[in-house]
């Protein structure tokens, strides 16, 4: 697993409230269970972590790990 990644999947998994492993492709709302009303916490949660601006728009498309770590990467400019 990616450093990214890695800590991408912490910040889901604490602001979401999430246990346990999270697998990339898996739907963070609909099978891994992360509330829509978290979904704020874990947006302010990895602006701050990275010190990055995320579109709203973006972010809502954003339905698996492996898509919030490729907006995270595009911001930072880390490779995935």
């Amino acid at each position: 697993m990616s450093k990214i990644l890695e800590q991408v999947a912490d910040v889901v998994r604490e602001s979401g409230r999430v246990t346990g492993e999270i697998p990339e492709s898996s739907d963070l709302y609909a099978e891994v269970g992360v509330e829509s009303v978290n979904s704020i916490a874990i947006l302010l949660a990895l602006e701050e972590k990275f010190a990055i601006t995320i579109d709203d728009t973006e972010f809502v498309k954003a339905r698996t790990l492996t898509e919030l770590v490729k907006l995270v990467a595009a911001q930072t400019g880390e490779t995935i």
